[in-house]
């Protein structure tokens, strides 16, 4: 059923496809036709020329030339098929351009008289004297401007508010960046050398730098074209229509553009200096590095300081600097000792500018996480695919849930339903429902129409064993195929024309209930997966608030490499997840420490903040276009050892109510289970039940169920004994 459903959907947007292509290329035609009658002298463009020009200029004047325009933009919004036709209202908005263009070409006529030779035609005659004795002259000619730009801004589907916006957005940057400048051009020497410091010092005098956005991103763009391009691993599918989500439902990021105050950065810089002298480590100010939440000052440290040192006296620093909690970090690049100190007044770092980001745009994964920006102000981007798990804890309120949903989001601006699926296990059931209804939601245990956050323990248990067998099934077709992981497969499937496979990213929030409850199923799951799912396009995201031993036991952590660590309440949970100190100095609210796999220290990050009714927005904006959830269910049952069964459990709880209601009855259809049963997805799978196990047939070609009265009687009459035993 599956399977027809799909192949009547394609061939539903294939002959949609085709029309709209054979619309576009008879407004093309009928674009260059009429550009051809305006342009070519009336006595070379026939009969029907002549008339078609001479009765579109005694109406519209001067303002008929825009119709093969109009005709034109009508041909390129057929032809791409992301746009959306709207017949009636862009013919609408097409006739009020003509109209309000012949206004205008008459007030034009009016204003100039003789110097130039335009005309409203009839439809300017008689409009434009209203427009004139309402309000005059030069204050009618304005409005008459700005009702057209409007109405030709509607028919072009662009948003001037938009357009101004992003102008004062690049002003404002442009002037933002040459304050910067400005500031690193007039900075000065901090302070004078303590007669108490080393000759260091007076051999070589270090003045601080504020580092700008500008040379920062400039540094970034460098050393991108030196890294190689990711390989590209995209999943195209030409069934169904389908649009990524615009940035414009996120709200703009404030933080994007940050003013530092040279001379609070400065003092701040001297008071850390004078700071450190007073428990005799000499030291000098190399850079400042402000960001939106954190600064960063980086000290050149006399000869015979150790870092140790400064790390002793974090408690003194924070006190001296007026800060919750101060994080000293190593710079082998710059020989430097990195002080990151937060800021009196942080900006909240959104969504949207990290998406905006050239890093994410760029990126060719269909797994590209957008987790937030880093200390100096950049978007920070990676890729889940090359993780290829990761394992997030955090404490309670640190943002570990928003850094989930922003995890989320950003695969869902990235890919589309067909090429990603997300399986969602939730047993806090706060902070996922929002996502039910997605297309992108799989479970392997059953239909794609029944397919639900999980949230119990013991179902997810089942679900992670099918998803084993799922990719044991995967392997062995990868084999036959004679290719080593999914990337390779789908490029082979869209040369030969096959079924390309999609990605499947599981996200556990809270995995301490589920050890909890079946810690053994769950581990041993984990494991398999987290060992070997990478190459057919599984890949796991295992979140906690309790980093405890007990919950990220050995095998968990030895099997994910990349660590993500919100706030922590103590030093042994920051060893628990990142094998290191320094997550329990964070801030909170989504300051975080992100360890790639395969990198020896942490990178410093400020989670993207993406509010719930974002969330929302970006959400009914993929449900509107109705893209189907399809997927083969897997077939392939699960051991005993689960403890759970769903597919058993549900298919044995439904089939004998359902079986002795059609024998009551006499009779069989959706309908009638809906009624019985409740719920017209539990009535679909009841019905694909009854005909896997034969009870119902439909025989080809006709829409009637037959029923087999003598097979649901044997079968009623055989279980009625161990009823009545029990």
């Amino acid at each position: 059923m599956v399977k027809n459903k799909k192949t009547k959907n394609r061939k539903q947007n294939n002959s949609v496809k085709m029309n709209r292509e054979a619309a576009a290329l008879f407004f093309a035609l009928a674009a260059f036709l009429s550009a051809y009658v305006f342009i070519i002298p009336n006595d070379k463009s026939g009969i029907l020329g002549r008339a078609f020009s001479k009765v579109l200029d005694g109406i519209f004047g001067t303002a008929s030339y825009i119709l093969p325009f109009i005709l034109l933009w009508y041909f390129v919004i057929h032809i791409r098929q992301s746009v959306e036709i709207r017949k009636r209202i862009d013919f609408i908005w097409s006739m009020l351009c003509m109209i309000s263009s012949s206004i205008l070409f008459s007030a034009i006529q009016y204003i100039f008289k003789s110097k130039v030779s335009v005309g409203g035609g009839w439809i300017g005659d008689k409009l434009y004297p209203f427009f004139k004795e309402l309000f005059d002259i030069k204050l009618s000619f304005a409005v008459i401007v700005t009702i057209t730009l409007i109405f030709i801004a509607k028919f072009l589907r662009v948003s001037i508010v938009l357009s101004i916006y992003n102008f004062l957005k690049e002003l404002r940057e442009g002037v933002a960046n040459s304050k910067e400048i400005k500031i690193q051009n007039d900075i000065q020497k901090i302070g004078a050398q303590q007669k108490s410091g080393s000759d260091f010092f007076k051999q070589e005098s270090i003045k601080p730098n504020i580092v700008s956005k500008q040379e920062r991103e400039e540094k970034k763009k460098e050393e991108a074209v030196l890294q190689p391009v990711a390989k590209q691993q995209t999943v195209d599918s030409k069934d169904f229509e389908y649009k990524l989500p615009p940035v414009d439902l996120l709200k703009n990021d404030a933080a994007s553009i940050f003013v530092t105050n040279k001379d609070d950065l400065l003092k701040r810089a001297d008071l850390l200096r004078t700071t450190l002298a007073d428990f005799d480590i000499i030291a000098e100010v190399k850079d400042i590095i402000p960001g939106p939440v954190v600064t960063r000052y980086d000290l050149v440290l006399a000869p015979g300081i150790r870092i140790q040192t400064v790390s002793s006296i974090v408690d003194n620093l924070s006190l001296a600097m007026r800060a919750t909690s101060i994080r000293v970090v190593s710079i082998p690049e710059k020989a430097a000792v990195g002080i990151e100190v937060p800021n009196p007044s942080s900006i909240v770092v959104g969504l949207r500018g990290v998406l905006k980001s050239r890093s994410f745009e760029n990126s060719r994964s269909l797994l590209t996480l957008a987790l937030g920006k880093t200390t100096d102000g950049l978007g920070y981007v990676t890729n889940l695919a090359s993780m290829p798990h990761l394992l997030i804890a955090g404490a309670t309120g640190s943002g570990k849930s928003v850094g989930i949903h922003t995890i989320i989001l950003s695969i869902l601006y990235k890919a589309r339903p067909d090429e990603v699926k997300f399986m969602l296990i939730d047993p806090k059931r706060v902070e996922m429902p929002i996502y039910k209804d997605i297309p992108h939601l799989y479970n392997p245990c059953v239909s794609a129409a029944d397919a639900d956050i999980i949230i119990n323990p013991r179902e997810a248990a089942a679900a992670l064993k099918k998803l084993v067998a799922v990719m044991d099934e995967r392997y062995t077709k990868f084999a036959k195929d004679a290719v080593r992981n999914i990337e390779d497969y789908n490029n082979k499937m869209t040369e030969t024309g096959g079924e390309k496979e999609f990605y499947i990213v599981v996200i556990i929030d809270e995995l301490a209930d589920l050890m909890l409850v079946v810690q053994k199923e769950i581990e041993d799951s984990i494991q398999r997966l987290a060992q070997m799912a990478r190459a057919v396009g599984i890949h796991l995201i295992l979140a906690t608030q309790r980093p405890s031993v007990n919950v990220i036991t050995g095998i968990i952590k030895a099997n994910f490499p990349a660590r993500l660590s919100f706030q922590t309440t103590s030093k042994i949970d920051s060893r628990v997840i990142l094998d290191m100190l320094g997550a329990e100095s964070l801030m909170g609210k989504g300051d975080m420490l992100f360890l790639p796999s395969g990198e020896a220290k942490p990178v410093r990050l400020q989670g993207a903040f993406v509010s719930l009714k974002e969330a929302e927005k970006i959400i009914s904006f993929i449900n509107d276009q109705n893209f189907p959830r399809v997927y083969e269910p897997v077939t392939i049952e699960t051991d005993g050892k689960g403890g759970f069964n769903v597919d058993k459990e549900k298919g044995s709880r439904d089939l004998i109510p359902a079986l002795q209601l059609i024998s009551e009855r006499r009779r069989i259809s959706q309908d009638l289970l809906k009624a019985n049963f409740g719920g017209s997805a539990r009535a679909t799978n009841i019905l694909s039940l009854l005909e896997t196990e034969g009870f119902v047939t439909k025989p080809v070609g006709t829409n009637k169920w037959q029923i087999d009265f003598k097979r649901i009687e044997q079968y009623l009459s055989s279980i009625k004994p161990t009823e009545s035993e029990k």
